[in-house]
């Protein structure tokens, strides 16, 4: 049974939350504030973990910060639950390193929905196996790029992308196949996430000593690996 972790401040969402997830098969666990949330992570890995923006003692962009830094945790997927639910609220969610945003008020059915989606989404994605490209290692279990032998680090978007564009060498993957599998599903709006990432990425790449362009623009499409 999968262990959802959900900090959330108001009484009445945190009742919704854990009725209609429990009654979807899952095993929840509401938290107040970040206090007893880390100390219960400290403990056990949840399956997801749901997060508010506007907490009493930490809000929600400061523990998404803190989860993705630490790196026993900054593969659990994240989504966040907040009334903040203009687009660049959700950018800037999204871009801390959130797999999904979900805005206040919501239907209890798309909360669902969107945690079977994000859960079965992260499942589908958790290949173990090494990559390996001309001396460019990734090790998605270890979580850790090298090239050369020499470390390469990564966040976890720039991770997730750069694993995405090896498992597919020399082929195109569109802009909307990168936002949907990267970024989540429901990735909307007009925003350069992307190509900030892959100029990222690249960055680091050269500097790593990759003296050729790994990662091919396909005006109009997407991108292509091709080291």
């Amino acid at each position: 049974m999968p262990l959802i972790y959900s900090v959330e401040d108001d009484l009445n969402i945190q009742n919704v939350i854990q009725i209609a997830l429990k009654n979807s098969g899952y095993e929840v666990f509401i938290f107040s504030e970040a206090k007893s949330f880390f100390s219960a992570l400290e403990e056990k890995v949840p399956s997801l973990i749901l997060l508010d923006i506007m907490l009493p003692d930490m809000d929600g962009l400061s523990i998404i910060k803190r989860i993705k830094a630490t790196p026993k945790w900054s593969q659990i997927p994240t989504m966040f639950i907040s009334a903040k639910g203009t687009e660049i609220d959700k950018v800037i969610g999204l871009d801390l390193g959130a797999d999904d945003y979900l805005g206040k008020p919501f239907g209890v059915l798309e909360l669902v929905s969107r945690v079977k989606a994000l859960l079965r989404r992260t499942k589908d994605s958790d290949s173990s196996e090494i990559l390996e490209i001309k001396g460019l290692k990734l090790d998605p279990k270890e979580y850790v790029c090298t090239y050369l032998d020499q470390k390469v680090t990564f966040t976890s978007k720039e991770f997730q992308l750069l694993k995405l564009l090896m498992q597919n060498h020399h082929k195109i993957v569109t802009r909307d196949e990168i936002l949907n599998i990267v970024w989540g599903y429901d990735f909307f709006g007009e925003t350069r996430t992307l190509d900030v990432h892959i100029k990222e990425v690249r960055m680091k790449l050269v500097q790593a000593g990759i003296d050729i362009e790994a990662i091919q623009t396909v005006r109009g499409v997407g991108y292509k690996f091709v080291l």
